[in-house]
This record gives C-alpha cells, sequence and structure tokens, in this order.
C-alpha cells in the first residue's frame, strides 16, 4: 500500500509540473490542488473524525487547506510592504532618475553604459518588484541600451541580471525561505552579500563578452530629461535604506520598509505625503495580488506536503537520494539548476516550495544547505526563464523571442549557480 501512494504522489508531482510547463493550469491553481491531492493520497482524512484533538490530530480541511492558507503570512505582509514602497519610489520619480543618471555619467561608451544602466536597474530592483516596475525600467533602460549600439538579445538580458541582482537584496524577498524552509535571516543576509558578487562578477563578464566596444550609437535615444520629474540626489540612495536597516541595524523587514515608506514620502513630497501613500498602498496590494494568491497556495502545498502521514511516506525515500557529500551536493544541484525553469521542481514559487520543506525534514541536509539550494537555482530561474513575467514584458520591448534570452543567459546562470553552491558546501557542510 505504501508504495502505491509514494507512486501516485510522484505521479500528482510530475503531473503538477506537466500542467505548469505546458502552461495548461497556472502555478496559482495548480499548487493548492497538488497540495490537497499530496495528503489526501497520503491517508490524511478530509475532516476530523468525531473525538479527534482538533490541536494534534490534522485534516485536510483544519491542517492542509485553513492552516496552510495562513502560513506564509509573514512573507504576504512583507510583499505586500514591499510593493507600496516600490509604488512610492516610483511615483516620486526615484527609479526613472536612477537610470537616467546612470546613463548620463556613462557618456558614450557601450561597455560603461551597459555597466552603468545594470547597475541602475539593480539599484532600483533592491527597493522593486513585480511586474509594474519591470515596465517602468524596461521602457526606459532598453531604448538607451540600444541607443547605445548594444544587440536586442544582449540589452534584455542585462535588464534581468541587473533585476537579478537588485532583488539579491531586496529584504522582500527572504521572508519565503524563513517561512518554508526554516533559514535564518541572519544566514540569509550573510549569504546575500556572498551571492552578489559572484552575480556582478559573471554579469560584468557577461558585459564583457557580449557588449561590442565599437559598437554604434543611434540617433534615436531618449531625451534624458524629457517628461522627468526633478529630485533630490538624497533620493536617489532610499532604495539601500531598508538594506542598511536589515543588514546593519537588524531590523525586521516589515519595520524597515514601512519606516522607509514614510520617510520617504515625507522628505521628498510632503504636501502629497498623504495622496502618494494612500494611492501607493491601493496600487501596490494590486500589483501584488497574483503573488498573494500564489503564496496562499505555496502554503496549502507545503501544509500538503508536511502533513505526518505524508512526511512518514517521503522521508524514507527522499533522505536515500540526497546528497549528504558536498561535491556532490554542488554537482547534482548545478546540473539540475536548469529545473527551476517553467515552474519546475527546482522554483521556489513552483514545486521547489514543497520540495524544500521534504528536504529539510528528511534531515540528511541542513535547512541552510536546502535553502542555498534553491536560492542558487533562483538566479537562474530569476534571469532565464521564459515563463518569467518580466522575461516576456523585457522580451517585448527589445524586440526578441524569450527564448533568445534563455539561450543567451543560461550559461551564465548555471555558473553563477555553480559559484554559490560551492560557497554554500565550503561553509555548511
Amino acid at each position: 500500500m505504501e508504495v502505491l501512494q509514494v507512486a501516485l504522489i510522484l505521479a500528482v508531482f510530475i503531473g503538477g509540473v506537466a500542467l505548469m510547463m505546458t502552461k495548461k493550469l497556472p502555478a496559482i491553481l495548480a499548487l493548492p490542488c497538488m497540495g490537497v491531492l499530496i495528503a489526501a493520497i497520503a491517508g490524511v482524512p478530509f475532516v476530523l473524525p468525531v473525538g479527534a484533538d482538533p490541536i494534534k490530530d490534522q485534516s485536510i480541511t483544519t491542517y492542509v487547506i485553513a492552516s496552510g492558507a495562513t502560513k506564509l503570512m509573514s512573507t504576504i505582509s512583507v510583499t505586500i510592504f514591499g510593493a507600496i514602497f516600490a509604488k512610492v519610489v516610483q511615483k516620486e520619480g526615484i527609479s526613472d532618475a536612477i537610470i537616467r543618471k546612470a546613463a548620463e555619467m556613462a557618456g558614450d561608451k557601450p561597455v560603461a553604459i551597459a555597466i552603468a544602466l545594470t547597475a541602475a536597474t539593480a539599484i532600483i530592483f533592491t527597493a522593486m518588484s513585480g511586474a509594474g516596475p519591470v515596465i517602468m525600467v524596461a521602457q526606459i533602460a532598453v531604448p538607451l541600451f540600444l541607443s547605445a549600439g548594444i544587440e536586442p538579445v544582449v540589452a534584455a538580458s542585462l535588464v534581468l541580471l541587473g533585476l537579478n541582482m537588485g532583488l539579491l537584496f531586496n529584504v522582500s524577498q527572504y521572508q519565503l525561505y524563513v517561512d518554508t524552509i526554516g533559514m535564518s535571516m541572519d544566514t540569509i543576509t550573510s549569504t546575500s552579500v556572498v551571492m552578489g558578487i559572484v552575480c556582478i562578477v559573471v554579469t560584468l563578464t557577461y558585459i564583457f563578452v557580449n557588449v561590442r566596444r565599437d559598437a554604434k550609437a543611434s540617433t534615436w535615444a531618449m531625451s534624458a530629461s524629457t517628461g522627468v520629474k526633478k529630485v533630490s540626489p538624497i533620493a536617489l540612495v532610499m532604495p539601500l535604506v531598508p538594506i542598511v536597516l536589515v543588514f546593519f541595524l537588524k531590523w525586521n523587514a516589515e519595520t524597515s520598509l514601512l519606516v522607509t515608506i514614510i520617510v520617504t514620502t515625507l522628505i521628498f513630497g510632503p504636501r502629497d505625503a498623504v495622496q502618494v501613500l494612500s494611492s501607493s498602498v491601493v496600487e501596490g496590494i494590486k500589483d501584488v495580488a497574483g503573488v498573494i494568491g500564489l503564496m496562499i497556495g505555496i502554503g496549502i502545498l507545503l501544509n500538503g506536503v508536511s502533513a505526518t502521514a505524508t512526511s512518514a511516506l517521503m522521508q524514507p525515500i527522499i533522505s536515500k537520494i540526497l546528497p549528504s557529500n558536498p561535491i556532490v551536493y554542488v554537482l547534482v544541484f548545478t546540473v539540475l539548476s536548469p529545473l527551476a525553469l517553467y515552474r519546475g521542481p527546482l522554483n521556489m514559487y513552483g514545486l521547489g516550495s514543497g520540495l524544500a520543506k521534504i528536504f529539510a525534514a528528511a534531515g540528511v541536509l541542513s535547512a541552510p544547505a536546502v535553502g542555498m539550494a534553491l536560492r542558487s537555482t533562483s538566479v537562474v530561474q530569476c534571469v532565464a526563464d521564459p515563463t518569467n513575467t518580466q522575461n516576456v514584458i523585457v522580451a517585448d520591448y527589445a524586440s526578441v523571442d524569450v527564448n533568445d534570452i534563455l539561450k543567451s543567459t543560461l550559461p551564465y546562470t548555471m555558473v553563477m549557480a555553480l559559484c554559490i553552491l560551492v560557497y554554500a558546501a565550503v561553509v555548511l557542510f
């Protein structure tokens, strides 16, 4: 019976991957359905039987669905605060000013422009995330890249590489690893610095290899002054304030973001502070509504796979196949890192969240080791995944195919994953 149950659970995993990869069923629906199905196959009762202890005993209705839907509330709250801050940064003209200032400082040298605009994009996404900010950055940065003679595929890739570096230091992205895997915030912040260095080095390599120094600038470059809201030089560093508060003062992400939101609106738009804040709250929550729905689904999946009955079935198998040797750990997760693409099993916003929970529960790898494995594959997913909203948006602005971006960036992002895993193996084993 147990063999059949395990086979059916694996079939649900494989079926879920197939449905999401072929876009037959979106992740926001697939993940909660999988959580319920997996728990049911494992033998978790749909409702608690009469006389059961509602605190100790588990059921699909109480544990998987009800508790699962609220499991990532901390992550959801941080995501909402991050989205509100992103809107404030956008409304105050800070993000626009950062990109244009970088372009002005780089002059007309293609390599300098590529480095400056990629760095500017990274700074912006330390504070922002979501489709709205990607559209805003892409519509400004991509034409500037192209006007410098940089090829469209490279231009699109550089926006995504900059976005990836920024998100590594975006404190709103950290809570998911705390809630799902149990990584400590100190571990996340310290490893983010190393990950950032790795990604900077590899991104610079990408620029030196792919940007021609003799590229000729076009004459249709966007005006650096058209429709630009004047901002104080101090405003340009505001996206970095939450990083300082979390990394150095050890504040939690929610407080850091909230304080920065209030300070930014009061300093740079005191007369419109109330209007900016209220509209940013509404628009920010709208921007992340889909992400919030996805996190509710992830929570249901997490509780489905972490239910006592499910864990008892899966842990013996997982403990045998997980790498316990640091060299094997590096090789396995590097080779399998493309499985983070297409909402695959190593994607934290797909099946990766459920598998990470099983990996951590198996006891072979520590929570930080599991977390770093998934964080390493996240750089592959963030930059190269053709199913990402940001990839589709940037590809559209650059008039290129999303699969061409995948081909251009995958080797470099796999090198990033390899270096991050080597660091994790040295430090965590």
